[in-house]
């Protein structure tokens, strides 16, 4: 396939996904006028354009489960980033590869940014968990909010707030902090400070800085109570859960994030829910995720 063609083609974006010959699942994705080939374990369905395969620039290879290594055609771009439209303009975020097979990168979260950037009231304390590579922090930002972002890993926010110069929000007002979720929260707690609102993408297990362990089965219902608590009672919002971990469809995320906010009586409702997902270029949908969210205080418009 030219070049042409690959220009042609949307970026960013999911452009095929399925197993192949041997079972394997896959996804293709275009990122920065560079398509990668991923693993997908979870598919069952069949690759629909396979010339675009044969042309992929990057490949992980998975040495042992959650682990590998990327192979490149050529030496991938330097700096090596994205955009993506908000409504208060756009992002430009970093693609990173890690040996996990990440990359730093979200597809099916963009829908949830433009999100935060549109309904996000300017002046707003917004308590950003398990923040990544920070879109959500930075969408926060641009729509004029004070963020407090936290992630338990260096270099996540350390890719963070470089995606934060890159799309010339230095100066925003950002806290960034190195630190366990829960343990954070605690302290929050105990400090009597307030948010209005919070948004948390948890993984499905993992590790704070001191060896804190994480797991969403265990932890998440009373991180959401702990977090609620954090609420002031004139809370603007926005609150928005996220999760990719299996058994944690959206119908569930809504129902654990009522309860926490029913547990302290506040009525932050309705709140509204949905899948995470990508669409390829056969329309076909791809599910990862799901997301459950509300608006503020009093929120009646959704």
């Amino acid at each position: 396939m030219n070049d042409s063609i690959w220009k042609k083609l949307p970026d960013p974006a999911l452009l095929d996904f399925g197993v192949d010959r041997s079972g394997t699942g896959y996804r293709l994705e275009k990122m920065g006028n560079v398509v990668l080939i991923r693993p997908l374990p979870s598919t069952t369905a069949r690759q629909q354009n396979p010339e675009l395969w044969e042309e992929a620039h990057a490949f992980f290879r998975e040495s042992r489960r959650g682990t590998g290594d990327w192979e490149f055609t050529a030496p991938p771009p330097d700096p090596w980033h994205i955009e993506f439209p908000l409504h208060g303009g756009p992002l430009q975020l970093h693609v990173r590869p890690s040996p996990s097979g990440q990359v730093g990168i979200f597809l099916e979260q963009l829908p949830q940014w433009q999100w935060l950037s549109k309904i996000t009231p300017k002046g707003s304390r917004v308590l950003s968990l398990f923040a990544h590579s920070g879109a959500a922090t930075l969408a926060l930002a641009q729509a004029g909010a004070e963020v407090v972002h936290v992630d338990s890993s260096r270099q996540s926010l350390q890719l963070a707030r470089r995606n934060a110069t890159a799309s010339h929000l230095d100066a925003a007002s950002i806290r960034w902090i190195c630190e366990d979720a829960q343990r954070f929260v605690t302290r929050e707690r105990a400090r009597g400070n307030t948010y209005d609102g919070f948004v948390l993408d948890p993984p499905s297990w993992g590790h704070g800085p001191k060896g804190e362990a994480f797991s969403i089965d265990r932890h998440l219902a009373s991180l959401l109570t702990d977090c609620a608590q954090l609420l002031s009672p004139t809370a603007q919002g926005p609150i928005l859960l996220t999760a990719h971990s299996p058994g944690w469809h959206h119908q569930r995320l809504a129902t654990a994030l009522a309860s926490a906010l029913q547990a302290v009586s506040c009525k932050m409702l309705p709140i509204s829910s949905g899948p995470l997902s990508c669409m390829d270029l056969d329309r076909r949908q791809l599910l990862l995720g799901g997301f459950a969210r509300s608006s503020g205080i009093g929120d009646t418009s959704q």
